[in-house]
């Protein structure tokens, strides 16, 4: 399922980019030889991808004696006029016959990547653990109700480790 949304993550980019390619080398100053002028850098705002909502988890967590685990990763939400400028990531993590909702993390839906970390407590301990995260958000959609819909998901192996050690 996750190739399936690379796949198509990766046919919507040369989609969207190639009309604008296309367009800007059919009649851009560089095309004739012209060199661009440095201010038109500087006046035009950086625009944020507009496509794709991204979440991952790092391959290492971390755990103290207790068994609080704190888990981070990096998030793209992509932002959208129908939803909330905000979202929520959800994780969960997997050990042996231990399986706990460490919580969730605000997100906020700008199209830039953040980093995002998520603390929990449960009964776990050094070593191999299987983190599932998921990006949910809450927009209108013309429901009545706004529903929540997850938007991105990951989930993999993770080590973890207590730095006290």
């Amino acid at each position: 399922m996750r190739n399936c949304h690379r796949v198509l993550g990766a046919i919507a980019v040369l989609l969207i980019s190639a009309p604008a390619a296309h367009a800007t080398s059919a009649g851009a100053p560089e095309s004739r030889g012209v060199p661009p002028r440095a201010t038109d850098a500087i006046s035009r705002p950086a625009v944020p991808l507009p496509w794709g909502d991204s979440l991952s988890i790092d391959r290492t967590g971390y755990v103290n004696r207790g068994g609080t685990v704190t888990v981070y990763g990096t998030y793209r939400c992509a932002y959208d006029t129908m939803d909330s400028p905000r979202a929520s990531i959800v994780v969960t993590l997997t050990q042996g016959a231990e399986r706990d909702s460490l919580g969730s993390a605000p997100a906020i839906c700008d199209g830039r990547q953040h980093r995002f970390s998520v603390d929990g407590s449960g009964y776990f301990v050094d070593g191999p653990a299987y983190a599932e995260a998921r990006m949910v958000k809450y927009g209108d959609r013309g429901d009545f109700v706004p529903m929540p819909r997850t938007v991105a998901d990951t989930e993999h192996s993770v080590t973890l480790v207590n730095p006290m050690r």
